[in-house]
C-alpha cells in the first residue's frame, strides 16, 4: 500500500503522563489508524481510561473531568481519556473513533452520549424530552454496546466525535 503525505512525528507516546509539556503545542492533533487524538493539559483531578473531559479554559487543550465544582467552562466534551493522566500533567485524549467510555449505569446500545451533569468524567444518555432540560446539543458520541452493569462508572464501547 502506498502512503501519501507527511509522516507525523511526536515527542511522546499516546500513554504520555508528563509533568512538563513535551509536544510543540497544546491542542495538537494526532492521527493513528482510524482514531484521532488531542494533546492536553489536565486540571482539577486525575483522569483514568474512559473519563470524558470538558473544556476548562479559553486556551485550547486545557481540560477537566470535574463536573461538580472544577474549572470546566462548559459541558462541552473535548475527548475521552485513553489512560491515566494526573492532574497538572500533559497527555493525549481520544477525540474521534471507537473507545471505552465511563457511563452512569443506564446506557444502552444506540444511546447518544452527553457529559453527565454531576458525576465527574462519566457519560449520561441524551435527554430530548420537552419536559426536561434538553441535552441533545451536547452529544459527543453514540454507545455501540450497553454499559457493563447498572452502576455509575460502568463502561460502554462507543464511537465518539469531539470538536
Amino acid at each position: 500500500m502506498t502512503e501519501y503525505g507527511l509522516k507525523q512525528t511526536f515527542a511522546t507516546t499516546l500513554a504520555a503522563n508528563d509533568a512538563t509539556q513535551q509536544e510543540s503545542a497544546l491542542g495538537l492533533i494526532r492521527f493513528d489508524g482510524n482514531k484521532t487524538y488531542r494533546y492536553v493539559y489536565v486540571v482539577d483531578k486525575a483522569v483514568t481510561e474512559g473519563d470524558s473531559v470538558c473544556q476548562a479554559s479559553s486556551a485550547d487543550g486545557v481540560v477537566s473531568a470535574d463536573r461538580s465544582g472544577g474549572s470546566q467552562v462548559a459541558l462541552c466534551v473535548r475527548g475521552v481519556a485513553i489512560g491515566a493522566i494526573s492532574s497538572g500533567y500533559y497527555g493525549w485524549i481520544q477525540i474521534k473513533g471507537v473507545c471505552t467510555v465511563q457511563c452512569d449505569g443506564a446506557v444502552v446500545t444506540g444511546d447518544g452520549l452527553v457529559p453527565h451533569a454531576s458525576n465527574d468524567g462519566h457519560a449520561d444518555t441524551v435527554n430530548a424530552a420537552s419536559d426536561a432540560a434538553n441535552t441533545e446539543y451536547q452529544i459527543f458520541g453514540f454507545a455501540l454496546t450497553q454499559d457493563a452493569g447498572a452502576s455509575d462508572g460502568d463502561t460502554a464501547t462507543a464511537f465518539i466525535n469531539c470538536a
